[in-house]
């Protein structure tokens, strides 16, 4: 069982197809930025980030954070998740709370949807800045997550990121289980 993430680049027609959102809900967000998001993935130089689109006059936006900088606008190519219907994932997706999404229990049932590489284990995740919910990445293996905004990558780290982290996760339906 596997994901299902679309090819798609910042500037293209809104895509037809239900995508993955922060929360499942519109968000009580940062002032001046579309409360609408959803979860993307992009690579800069080989590295794995998360970060958010939302639908801006019927076309793709993006923003993603890496390396002290936001990246929004032209970004490139990038890759959004796919909320495939029921009756053909072998799984469903929940947000959960830092604590429990981080939980190193070889036995859990929730696992965080990632990309991991040497650097980290990338998901995507909500992280709660003075009070308001903005999507973004989350290196469950380093205890931190960030999102950009104001023009910079705006993170938190140990117990900051612990208790104003909800992370994207996923748990395998009776019958089936994860490669």
């Amino acid at each position: 069982m596997i994901d299902e993430w679309m090819d798609i680049r910042a500037g293209d027609p809104w895509p037809d197809r239900i995508l993955v959102k922060a929360l499942d809900k519109t968000l009580d967000t940062i002032p001046g930025e579309n409360p609408d998001q959803y979860v993307a993935l992009w690579y800069q130089a080989g590295e794995p980030v998360m970060g958010r689109i939302w639908n801006e006059n019927g076309k793709v936006a993006a923003n993603f954070c890496w390396n002290k900088n936001e990246y929004k606008g032209n970004v490139g190519s990038i890759q959004v998740l796919v909320h495939l219907s029921e009756h053909v994932r072998g799984f469903d997706y929940q947000w959960l709370p830092y604590p429990q999404a981080a939980s190193f229990d070889k036995d859990k049932e929730w696992i965080p949807v990632h990309v991991n590489n040497t650097k980290g284990d990338i998901s995507s995740g909500v992280i709660t800045f003075d009070g308001k919910q903005i999507l973004g990445k989350v290196d469950v293996r380093n205890e931190k997550s960030s999102a950009g905004f104001g023009g910079k990558e705006n993170m938190l780290v140990g117990p900051a990121c612990a208790s104003n982290t909800i992370v994207l996760c996923r748990k395998a339906r009776p019958g089936y289980k994860f490669d």
